[in-house]
């Protein structure tokens, strides 16, 4: 039987609620560090202190640890796109400032032999506020559709583990998605995310990308968090691609400080398409998966507006432009701040100002949307009110956390479909695409199912969609009819 982290409140109800996690009950000691795991609680716990061991070996070979926490070996090792997921796929890893060289290693299938083919990679100085890195990334392009590589990268010498990718497949997909990751306090408390990502990966192991919905990282623009960080996903990140959202936490300089800057700590690691509006490129962009089209916006005017100007206005002519062009059958958009809030006193009326109209006009599918860390799903809703079919409005989902911060002060809105608070634990969402159906599944980390939605889709010429069904477990949902405009 699974144990889960025990809650210690604070209590002040507009205050985020870091959880304390008891190291005990994750057989763990403060000495071993926050990432062990006991054998019972790990399905492959028994070989992490093997796999520790030869680790540390690994690294001591490469040389001394730099004040940022890294080498001469490549860690933060990272699959993401950059373009077209079907044939290409990019790897960006780090290394220590003294390493000028980085090559990737690959070949097809299960193995790396003296055949696999080497392509170059660009360097790059990562300056932080622990230090300066020397960032790689490679674009391994002319790939097989749907097809494993084996990879690995390096500089010549000193080589990463072998690792193993999958590359696009061109209609039917499953795929993942996280709410904010973030440890809730200043402190690196990032054990509930490496607990969430890894048991969502074991359990649906067909996921061929993810998505962190933003708020990835406490504090963006500290390297420590996103040490943190890289070290909880790995195992996965280097496996299947991350496709990231910023937050607001992106945009954060340091604890207690409200200034705010670009999230250059998390678009410098996870390089994506280059496609978005001037200005805003890393942080605003879109691609095709399978049958569908995939938008990335930034939410965060509060934050960027006061150094940057107004970063909503470029982004709905450029999400106008980008939706009329796409000829997929599912369109799916993601940011941050979701303009349908369970929040006492957030509605991000900016925001939805700004993309409501843009997303009506197109009639995107689904939105999906972070920062309250609450799971809620919309009625269908077009112009701002709840409609009475999925073929005249969109949905709009808030993913819950899969992090360690949560609020206790959310509260079911009259124009939720269905409404839960995951206070006791993190979850994800495991979502399956294909042309004529969507099926999007809400899970706790331990796999206990908070709700199944799926939505059919008519073929002929694209047509809209209708709902097919919504199996819910024995959780409190709201079930008003939505009214009508």
């Amino acid at each position: 039987m699974r144990k889960l982290w025990k809650l210690k409140f604070i209590p002040n109800p507009r205050r985020p609620r870091p959880l304390a996690v008891d190291e005990s009950e994750l057989g763990m000691s403060p000495a071993a560090g926050r990432s062990a795991r006991n054998n019972g609680h790990c399905p492959w716990g028994s070989i992490v202190p093997a796999l520790a061991l030869a680790l540390l070996g690994f690294a001591a070979a490469s040389g001394a640890v730099s004040a940022t926490g890294s080498t001469a070996a490549p860690d933060h090792i990272a699959l993401t796109w950059t373009a077209d997921p079907l044939t290409t796929q990019t790897v960006t890893w780090r290394t220590a400032s003294g390493v000028k060289t980085g090559m990737v290693r690959y070949q097809e299938g299960d193995t790396l032999t003296a055949s696999a083919v080497t392509a170059p990679a660009r360097g790059a100085a990562f300056v932080n506020d622990l230090g300066t890195d020397t960032l790689f990334t490679a674009e391994i392009s002319g790939l097989k559709e749907n097809t494993k590589y084996s990879y690995q990268v390096g500089d010549g010498n000193v080589w990463s583990p072998a690792g193993a990718f999958t590359t696009g497949t061109p209609v039917e997909f499953e795929f993942l998605i996280f709410g904010d990751s973030q440890s809730g306090s200043s402190e690196l408390i990032y054990a509930p995310w490496k607990e969430t990502v890894h048991n969502a990966i074991r359990d649906n192991p067909g996921a061929r990308f993810f998505v962190n919905v933003g708020d990835l990282v406490e504090i963006g623009h500290g390297e420590a968090h996103w040490n943190a960080w890289f070290d909880a996903a790995a195992g996965v990140i280097d496996h299947i691609p991350e496709m990231a959202v910023q937050g607001n936490h992106e945009t954060l300089v340091g604890a207690g400080r409200s200034d705010h800057l670009k999230p250059d700590f998390m678009t410098r690691q996870l390089p994506v398409p280059q496609n978005g509006p001037e200005g805003l490129k890393g942080q605003v962009y879109s691609y095709d998966f399978g049958c569908a089209h995939i938008v990335v916006l930034d939410s965060q005017q509060q934050e960027e507006q006061p150094v940057y100007g107004d970063i909503l206005k470029a982004q709905t002519a450029w999400l106008d432009q980008d939706l009329a062009r796409t000829r997929r059958a599912w369109t799916f958009v993601f940011f941050h701040k979701p303009p349908y809030s369970n929040t006492p006193d957030r509605m991000n009326d900016d925001v939805k100002g700004a993309f409501g109209p843009v997303l009506d006009a197109h009639h995107a599918d689904v939105v999906f949307n972070g920062h309250d860390h609450d799971y809620s799903r919309t009625f269908p809703m077009l112009a701002d009110h709840a409609v009475n079919a999925y073929a005249k409005g969109t949905v709009y989902m808030v993913v819950g956390r899969s992090g360690n911060k949560f609020y206790d002060d959310l509260t079911a809105k009259s124009w939720n479909a269905f409404f839960y608070n995951p206070k006791d634990q993190p979850m994800y969402l495991d979502v399956k695409v294909s042309p004529g159906k969507l099926t999007v599944t809400a899970r706790k980390s331990d796999g206990t199912r908070i709700e199944e939605f799926i939505m059919a889709k008519a073929l002929q010429g694209l047509s809209r969609v209708v709902p097919v069904s919504h199996k819910h477990p024995p959780v409190k949902a709201v079930t008003a009819p939505p009214t009508a405009p």
